[in-house]
């Protein structure tokens, strides 16, 4: 018989999974490029995204703080199943609009509620101390679900011979997930209120930044992990038009003669690999960590290889070294899933735990600012060619490396 702590870790794990099967993922780019979309485009696409976190995000922290993080990570799950509904059925640059809003809603409304929801059961269970191996093993999962993901996709890119089938497949999992949800214990709600009014969003919000900005150590983590992931979320998807141009040009895959069904063979096989090294990543986190001594150094050193991957791949791409270039996104993936749980190791443990909802959601708004910015022009950058959008991000990473480096000391 499992017991709570088993049962609870199976669950967390589960939705991590279970979030993660999100099919589109991997051929994003291609479905808007099929669909006659310019990178320049899509970058407007994905800054009307980050732009619509940015917005939504401290309200969503707030209403899960204040209301129940269940009923937050439940409408969280609602508004994604419309997005890929939208997303299935039209091919308007206009209409994807909405859609890409309502996804942006479920974004806001998920991710910091739900660490809030891990770091709160780890307090319950006198668990404080393995935030970043807990938290591992449940992105590990996570990983796990985006490299069964790339596989499926791409048998079902490879059967059907078009990408807008991606979105209706994934709703069966986030319909899954959206039951789970319901399945959570009512004290991973925390202390709620019953009802939110004007005043209570307003004193809770400026309780939580004055927090933030009287804590220069988290306030600089803050800003550091946002550049970090902003910069990483954005470039990654770019990954698929590169792997879709080697494919068609590949020997061993010439015999196919549709070049959708050779572009899903190849992007299969890489965002699999490419996950699946994410899911080991994830799980060593906690290892390198320990290894290196200090969380501060360890942050600062990731940070620093990053920015000298994205040189490495512009250099690659500029060279038409294509092979290579996709090498150099495993690193990518690599360093943030090794990154990630010490972030948030690190943030859970510099934040009252009645605030992390909405704090961890004000990381969250900060790296949305960011990627409003730069998603348009990188796009505008790739549209001559992607080796300049990649230059660009290991000069801004390089940049920030050096003028705001992580300190775990007061």
């Amino acid at each position: 018989m499992w017991d709570h702590k088993k049962l609870m870790l199976i669950r967390f794990s589960s939705y991590g999974f279970l979030k993660n099967l999100r099919f589109f993922e991997p051929f994003l780019y291609l479905f808007f490029l099929a669909n006659g979309l310019s990178f320049f485009q899509i970058g407007i696409l994905i800054g009307i995204r980050e732009f619509s976190v940015f917005i939504l995000e401290i309200p969503s922290g707030i209403i899960a703080d204040l209301t129940g993080r269940r009923r937050a990570m439940a409408t969280a799950f609602a508004s994604y199943l419309v997005s890929f509904s939208i997303f299935y059925i039209f091919r308007s640059f206009l209409i994807f609009v909405p859609a890409m809003f309502l996804f942006a809603v479920g974004e806001s409304l998920r991710s910091g509620t739900h660490k809030s929801m891990i770091m709160e059961h780890l307090d319950i269970e006198g668990m404080e101390d393995e935030k970043v191996e807990y938290y591992g093993k449940t992105r590990s999962a996570s990983r796990l679900g985006s490299a069964v993901a790339a596989v499926l996709a791409g048998v079902i890119v490879f059967m059907f011979q078009n990408y807008n089938v991606v979105f209706l497949v994934t709703l069966l999992p986030y319909s899954l997930a959206f039951i789970l949800m319901l399945t959570y214990p009512k004290e991973l709600d925390g202390d709620i209120t019953g009802k939110t009014t004007l005043e209570d969003m307003w004193e809770h919000t400026t309780e939580s930044f004055r927090q933030l900005y009287e804590n220069l150590k988290l306030l600089r983590m803050v800003i550091n992990a946002s550049l970090y992931d902003s910069f990483f979320k954005i470039s990654k998807d770019y990954l698929s038009p590169i792997v879709e141009g080697f494919a068609i040009t590949m020997p061993l895959l010439l015999f196919i003669e549709n070049s959708t069904q050779r572009t899903a063979i190849m992007v299969g096989i890489v965002y699999f690999f490419v996950y699946l090294n994410s899911f080991v990543s994830s799980l060593k986190s906690s290892a390198l960590m320990e290894k290196i001594g200090d969380m501060g150094r360890a942050l600062n050193i990731l940070y620093f290889i990053l920015a000298g991957a994205f040189f490495i791949v512009a250099v690659f791409l500029h060279i038409d070294i294509v092979l290579l270039s996709i090498i150099g996104f495993f690193f990518f993936f690599t360093l943030y899933n090794l990154r990630k749980p010490m972030v948030v190791g690190f943030l859970s443990d510099n934040i009252e735990p009645q605030k992390r909802a909405t704090l961890l959601s004000t990381h969250k708004q900060f790296r949305s600012i960011i990627g409003m910015v730069i998603a348009p022009i990188l796009g505008f950058l790739a549209t001559y060619s992607i080796s300049y959008a990649f230059a660009f991000g290991g000069l801004v990473l390089l940049t920030v490396a050096v003028l705001l480096p992580i300190k775990t000391e007061d």
